[in-house]
């Protein structure tokens, strides 16, 4: 007699039909579509459109030295008491009265200080005028300088008979910055001495290039001359100097801007709202920048300045 064995209906296998897929299929194509929306958007959003603009970017060294100029000393005649006719950091001509000492003793005698050339009026002395001058650098040992220490001569001050009052100080002949500096700080542009650097002092520009120049173990010891610097700068000893040894200008965008196809670097340019990548050349680098040139570009092109997720036609605003 043979049994029957009826099994559940829970536990029958269910047949599904093409019909029960389509809400899973209609649901994997939205999530497709979704995805590459969502990433034509994040696409537009990280590709940072911007304007092409000249720009310049440096790169600086700051340069601490002592200056070596042109002085002359003016000492009084007697003992007295001194009186200036001038005013501390005014350019005086030959022969123009800078000072006045009246004698404490034989009635009080006044004697007029008149100055033997034209230059830059100083009080600010500090005994070495007649040392660091530009007429002993062949000659000068910088190490065995003292520490500078200055001096002013005030008005009404009781000068001794052969005291300094007051320098002169030649601002228009040649004039010149030693400094000492590790080798790790000191650029190797500023080793060619025919070249002619950027510099400033107080924000104030000037124009540096190297004189000589030694090397002293793990330093550099050296001189460099200066030019078209302001009357202000030869009142001081000791300068600070920041010299611009690395320059770039032109048309700047960010270095991973730049997309290279076959060796050749482009960059993908904002075409009626498309992607467009062009050659370029790269005229340099310096600080994570790239200056560009190339056919057609200008103040009004926009280019991408992002291109990570972009490709030939991509939708960029």
């Amino acid at each position: 007699m043979r049994k029957e064995t009826t099994i559940p209906i829970s536990r029958r296998r269910k047949r599904r039909t093409p019909d029960s897929c389509l809400p899973y299929l209609a649901l994997a194509v939205l999530l497709i579509c979704g995805a590459f929306i969502a990433w034509g958007r994040l696409a537009v959003l990280l590709s940072g459109v911007q304007f092409l603009t000249q720009q310049e970017i440096c790169q600086t060294v700051l340069l601490e030295g002592i200056l070596v100029k042109e002085e002359i000393v003016i000492r009084s005649p007697v003992t007295g008491k001194v009186h200036f006719k001038a005013t501390d950091g005014n350019r005086l001509e030959m022969g123009a009265p800078a000072a006045e000492v009246v004698a404490v003793e034989g009635g009080g005698a006044s004697y007029r200080l008149i100055t033997p050339s034209a230059g830059m009026f100083c009080t600010h002395l500090d005994g070495l005028e007649n040392v660091l001058s530009p007429a002993n650098l062949d000659v000068l040992d910088f190490s065995s300088l003292d520490r500078i220490s200055r001096k002013q001569v005030l008005e009404g001050e009781r000068v001794e008979k052969g005291q300094p009052v007051f320098k002169l100080i030649d601002n228009l002949s040649a004039t010149y910055l030693y400094t000492e500096t590790s080798k790790t700080d000191f650029p190797v542009q500023l080793k060619e001495g025919s070249n002619w650097f950027k510099a400033t002092w107080n924000d104030l520009p000037l124009m540096v290039k190297t004189y000589s120049i030694v090397e002293k173990g793990d330093r550099w010891e050296g001189l460099f001359q200066l030019s078209g610097f302001p009357d202000e700068l030869v009142h001081n000893r000791q300068v600070s100097l920041k010299i611009i040894s690395v320059r770039l200008a032109g048309f700047l965008v960010p270095q991973y801007a730049v997309v290279y196809r076959d060796e050749t670097p482009g960059i993908y340019l904002a075409v009626k709202k498309r992607a467009q990548w062009v050659p370029v050349k790269v005229e340099g680098e310096l600080q994570g920048k790239v200056a560009i040139s190339g056919r057609g570009l200008g103040e009004d092109t926009r280019y991408v300045s992002n291109p990570l997720l972009v490709r030939d036609g991509s939708l960029v605003e």
